[in-house]
């Protein structure tokens, strides 16, 4: 660890009193919670996704790459997009963030003559899709939140599902700011490339990135309830597969809403399949397309639904050809976009809820509906306990493999597994994680959502991949100023906690 010149700290909260306790961590460790200038501002609140982790931050709001640079040099800051993952890998403790969500570096240009797009580090994925289509272009793939920053989504691994799922595979190229404020640029072959395309924050602020697009083009979207014993036939020649499981149905054969994408051909129409209103079917697929409402308002109906829904075996299928315009057919092939309407049941399998905890990982495509079992069992066990998931077990299927080391999908398919439960059962599905952690290989996290543990580093490359990176970050953050979440420092090893972390506090040297 470079720079190891001991610099006195006075615990927070010991200030300016005779009982101030001081102790003694690396220089590179120490708070510069105001620039250069004097900046006086107050500390504010920065919260991850339904306020499960927050703290107070002196957050920076940038007009220009210019000043940005200047503010990195002299200060100890983090990065944050618009603070949209639920496991508070945004969260950094009373240090100055840069809130690249909130400031205005938005630009966004598309060069008709490589078919490619350059984003700033404050624009949408909204607004890169209402670009593109100017353009009659769009992008390969997307996560399903649209005001998620661009460069926030790439730099985490953010995904749909299909081919060419992870959103980072179409970086062409890529320009950063070094510790000193220097622009970096690496281009898709370069060594570190991989690496800066996806690291969570440990490279960082990305500045610019340049992307690859597709042309527009229509899909057939079928939308089943069926069971887990049919899919395979259902998914026949689609080109993107996501599932949804009902957690309290019968394990054996599980009840799931299937959701396939396939290139639309010319005879194929929209069409309807639902069971007769007045039927003891029709009736409860009345209750169940308004399940979001029934869970929120009545959560103790949850498992009795489910296993009502499971007894009467429910079948439905709906066919929509989707418009090629449409900003977001990937999770919502109706018209308009989904926040526009009310969630459907059958394709707004991963609408973003408001009053769930999502957590998420990555497994094999070959061992998805195994670990969906074992969930099942799991989970249906820990009733006398009070646990009960929320909503229903997403699963988005990563169908091939990319070539970026910290992607979902690196070395091959994978699943996206997404749990859901009540805010204040959070923990419980950190518990399910550990689970399948212990007794399923190559369990991959996902940055947003999974409790960052590190169980994670055999399947991430302890010696070879996570090396790579912990050196690519020592070497353009020799000082120490650019201050990763603490999770995040820890599984790759980036040296000491800092200060204002609990361990720190807890652990100092009064020596």
């Amino acid at each position: 660890m470079q720079n190891q010149q001991q610099a006195v700290i006075i615990a927070p909260g010991r200030a300016n009193g005779g009982n101030g306790t001081m102790f003694k961590l690396p220089k590179i460790l120490r708070p510069k919670n105001r620039p250069a200038d004097g900046d006086l501002r107050e500390k504010e609140k920065l919260e991850s996704w339904m306020r499960v982790f927050q703290c107070g931050v002196y957050q920076h709001r940038f007009t220009s790459d210019e000043k940005l640079a200047e503010f990195i040099r002299d200060c100890e800051y983090s990065c944050v997009g618009q603070s949209h993952s639920y496991n508070g890998i945004q969260i950094v403790p009373d240090l100055n963030a840069v809130m690249m969500g909130k400031s205005t570096l938005d630009i966004c240009t598309y060069d008709k003559a490589t078919q490619t797009v350059t984003c700033g580090p404050s624009t949408t994925i909204e607004q890169l899709k209402r670009e593109l289509l100017e353009h009659d272009r769009k992008m390969f793939n997307s996560g399903n939140y649209m005001a998620q920053t661009v460069v926030g989504a790439l730099v985490t691994g953010t995904h749909g599902y299909g081919k060419r799922a992870t959103m980072a595979d179409a970086i062409t190229q890529l320009t950063f700011l070094d510790g000193a404020g220097r622009e970096v640029t690496l281009k898709r072959g370069d060594p570190d490339f991989g690496y800066a395309a996806i690291s969570f924050g440990t490279i960082a602020p990305i500045i610019s990135v340049t992307l690859e697009t597709a042309p527009l083009e229509e899909y057939q979207s079928d939308a089943w309830i069926t069971r887990l014993s049919k899919k395979k036939g259902r998914e026949k020649g689609s080109v993107a597969t996501s599932w949804a499981v009902v957690p309290y149905s019968n394990p054996d054969d599980p009840l799931i809403m299937l959701h396939t994408l396939r290139p639309a051909s010319e005879n194929k129409n929209a069409k309807k399949h639902v069971p007769k209103f007045f039927s003891a079917a029709g009736l409860t697929m009345f209750f169940i397309e308004r399940y979001w409402a029934i869970d929120r308002a009545f959560p103790k109906m949850r498992r009795s639904l489910q296993r009502l829904a499971d007894r009467i075996d429910i079948r439905s299928h709906r066919r929509t050809i989707t418009d090629k315009r449409d900003l977001d057919y990937l999770y919502d092939p109706e018209p308009l976009l989904k926040s526009q309407r009310s969630p459907d049941f059958l394709t707004g399998l991963f609408s973003t809820t408001h009053t769930a905890y999502n957590l998420a990982f990555h497994v094999p495509l070959d061992r998805a509906e195994e670990v969906i079992k074992f969930i099942l069992l799991e989970v249906e066990s820990w009733r006398t306990l009070g646990f009960y998931l929320k909503s229903l077990i997403g699963v988005r299927e990563l169908s091939d493999a990319s070539s970026l080391p910290f992607a979902a999908n690196f070395g091959g398919a994978v699943a996206a597994i997404d749990l859901f439960a009540d805010i204040r059962d959070y923990a419980w599905l950190e518990r399910i994680q550990r689970e399948v952690l212990s007794y399923f290989e190559n369990v991959r996290p996902h940055w947003g959502k999974s409790a960052i543990v590190g169980e994670f580093a055999d399947s991430l490359g302890e010696d070879t991949h996570m090396a790579h990176l912990r050196a690519l970050h020592q070497h353009h953050f020799p000082s120490g100023n650019l201050k990763p979440n603490e999770r995040v420092r820890r599984l790759f090893d980036l040296g000491q906690p800092m200060a204002t972390a609990s361990i720190s506090k807890a652990t100092y040297d009064d020596g």
